[in-house]
């Protein structure tokens, strides 16, 4: 079973940070999938047990903050 956390990113202004985010977030562990949506700057994160701070940082060290 694998869950779905939600994850508002601030920064974000273009389809390449969209995929920026999205590819940093891809490589932590456990992560399926992600899904970014740049109107709303949300960043959806579906996998089992995935760790919320490993993904917190990923997002940082792309360069963006998670409000």
């Amino acid at each position: 079973m694998s869950d779905t956390n939600e994850y508002a990113v601030q920064g974000m202004t273009c389809s390449s940070c969209a995929t920026k985010v999205s590819a940093a977030v891809s490589q932590v562990v456990g992560v399926i999938a992600t899904d970014v949506d740049l109107a709303t700057g949300t960043l959806k994160v579906t996998g089992p047990a995935v760790e919320d701070t490993e993904v917190r940082t990923a997002i940082a060290d792309a360069g963006y903050r998670v409000g």
